[in-house]
């Protein structure tokens, strides 16, 4: 991985799921806005990375256990919006596409 500052986006994911507090409910919205015009597939992988570097430094029993759920949870979310934004014939190659399907679906917006 690494291209168009995926490895940017993923740390910033790995701070945001570690925060104390519920931010982590923002950080799809805010990994869209940060990098509007990158693959939106290159933020759900920021954010499995993110999700799986948290698991690797962090036992089972750790606080860091729900960030690690947070993320993979984050990531599915966000590819299951990219896949009915194909079926439905929208246009998703571009992380900002996700704001106008965000109008009829704004469970991201709403975080």
């Amino acid at each position: 991985m690494g291209g168009n500052g995926t490895d940017e986006h993923t740390r910033f994911a790995i701070e945001r799921l570690l925060a104390p507090g519920d931010g982590w409910r923002a950080l799809v919205r805010e990994l869209v806005a940060r990098c509007p015009d990158d693959d939106p597939l290159d933020l759900v992988l920021a954010l499995i990375d993110a999700a799986a570097a948290i698991e690797s430094n962090f036992g089972p029993g750790s606080h860091a256990h729900e960030a690690v759920a947070h993320g993979y949870r984050c990531a599915a979310l966000l590819a299951l919006d990219l896949a009915v934004m194909q079926r439905l014939g929208r246009r998703c190659g571009k992380a900002s596409d996700l704001f106008a399907y965000w109008q009829t679906d704004p469970y991201f917006l709403h975080l």
